[in-house]
């Protein structure tokens, strides 16, 4: 069955969150581009707060993921015993960078997932590589949060073919990106393992800033339900 995962910017937000149906609590800093990191702090008071919940972990913006600051913060999230970390492939020309980060981190039970976008530079081309050196999924988001959702993007044979690899390989898949509840049904269909979401949880007039309980029961329920 695919999950619902739901992206929180802070402890406020998690636990309203955690009153919903939802599968990953996402932590994002949802201020800091498509994958602001939102400090070791919060983690830590949310993880404390729902030790049985699964939680994902966005990591930063970084072009390159291999470098001092986001070695420290991987270590640090590590400890925490978060489920997830969301590293995202912002430039192709860095694959040699994430390989040597994913050979030299030791992960224990939380597992690295690669975020690849639908709105920069996409290569299907890529999926295999990112699972040869090593990362435990994949998924598709957007980075730049305009009115495109994933499939505007992407064909819905291109979106196909990359669960069709991934699912090949017995690993995670994901697909996010200014998802919209008119976009559940189609994707459900597809079965990816799970479909993210933070636009369509707040309410307009706040855009993207402010976390809606209404809405994301909607969402569980059209993912828990055929409409």
């Amino acid at each position: 069955m695919t999950s619902f995962l739901a992206s929180v910017k802070d402890v406020n937000e998690a636990t309203m969150a955690a009153t919903v149906d939802i599968d990953i609590l996402d932590l994002k800093n949802i201020n800091d581009g498509a994958l602001g990191f939102v400090g070791i702090d919060i983690i830590s008071k949310i993880r404390s707060l729902f030790p049985e919940n699964i939680l994902s972990v966005t990591m930063g913006n970084d072009i390159n993921p291999n470098n001092e600051k986001n070695i420290k913060n991987l270590k640090m999230v590590i400890e925490k015993e978060i489920n997830f970390l969301k590293i995202g492939l912002f430039d192709k020309k860095y694959l040699s960078e994430h390989k040597i980060l994913l050979e030299n981190i030791d992960f224990k039970k939380t597992k690295p997932i690669c975020v690849m976008f639908a709105d920069q530079d996409f290569d299907l081309s890529n999926v295999e590589k990112l699972i040869d050196i090593g990362y435990q999924g994949i998924m598709i988001d957007t980075c730049y949060k305009s009115s495109n959702s994933l499939p505007d993007l992407l064909t819905h044979q291109e979106i196909t073919s990359f669960l069709k690899i991934i699912k090949t390989h017995n690993l995670i898949s994901g697909l996010s990106g200014s998802l919209k509840l008119k976009h559940i049904p189609v994707l459900k269909k597809l079965k990816p393992d799970f479909l993210g979401f933070r636009g369509q949880l707040c309410s307009s007039s706040k855009a993207r800033f402010e976390f809606d309980i209404k809405l994301a029961e909607e969402v569980s329920r059209r993912i828990r339900f055929n409409f």
